[in-house]
């Protein structure tokens, strides 16, 4: 797990890629402002998304202080990790 000082967009982009690698999709450099249903991402793979990255940061924004539905950009999935992780600290 990261500490509250860490870099969260590095690993949600790099977790991003890898899932999308893993579909035969082509990687892609991430701005952040990207919307996850418009590079590839369904409900399957937002759901091994969400998986990969509670065993990258310790925690699962989605468990009680975010509704996975609402996260609409890759921007969006970063900041609901970065304030769940600093929020248990």
């Amino acid at each position: 797990m990261l500490n509250t000082t860490g870099d969260f967009a590095t690993p949600v982009h790099e977790t991003i890629n890898d899932i999308l690698r893993d579909a035969e999709f082509d990687p892609l450099e991430l701005t952040g402002a990207e919307r996850l249903a418009d590079i590839g991402f369904t409900s399957l793979l937002l759901a091994r998304l969400i998986i990969h990255l509670e065993t990258v940061f310790g925690v699962d924004p989605f468990e009680e202080r975010f509704v996975v539905s609402d996260i609409r950009t890759v921007d969006e999935l970063t900041a609901a990790y970065r304030q769940t992780v600093e929020a248990s600290a």
